[in-house]
């Protein structure tokens, strides 16, 4: 089994680091995918996808773009979880979706893994306060100029590798 496989199985047991590493492997490797779902989501007006156990659907409503996710045999979506507000910069707004995207699709196998050997809790739909595209996660929301100096500390490349081999 490679490791991203068994990170889609652990859930409730990824660490923040492995779940930021994630989202960084996901930015880089899905690059043309996220381009193409970007493409639609701003033509359509809505997107679904699915990942681990888990389905994410984005809409787009007054020039936010937000999601909501649910367990992929479930009926119900939770509430409105994350929504960034769109600019008038075409390109800006491509970059910040891919971002997005990879975000909640973090989120999404932490909440709803691929059944495994861990049990999990369904405790409901937890995320990481702030996203990691945004500088204050790694400043503890202390400023984004700290946070911008913490980020260049972090060091994901042993977990990023791992997921590389993959």
């Amino acid at each position: 089994m490679s490791y991203l496989e068994e990170c889609l199985t652990l859930g409730d047991w990824l660490s923040q680091d492995d779940r930021r590493a994630l989202y960084k492997y996901f930015l880089e490797s899905n690059d043309e995918i996220y381009e193409s779902q970007v493409k639609s989501l701003v033509t359509y007006g809505k997107l679904t996808k699915t990942i681990a156990n888990g389905e994410i659907s984005y809409f787009v409503n007054n020039g936010k773009v937000n999601y909501s996710a649910r367990k992929v045999d479930s009926d119900e979506y939770t509430c409105e979880i994350r929504a960034i507000k769109l600019s008038n910069l075409k390109s800006l707004n491509y970059k910040r979706l891919k971002k997005f995207f990879a975000q909640s699709e973090v989120d999404a196998i932490h909440n709803f893994p691929l059944p495994g050997a861990n049990p999990q809790s369904d405790s409901g739909y937890g995320i990481t306060v702030y996203p990691y595209y945004d500088l204050r996660y790694y400043s503890n929301n202390r400023s984004r100029l700290l946070g911008f100096f913490k980020k260049l500390k972090v060091d994901d490349s042993e977990i990023l590798n791992k997921l590389r081999a993959s």
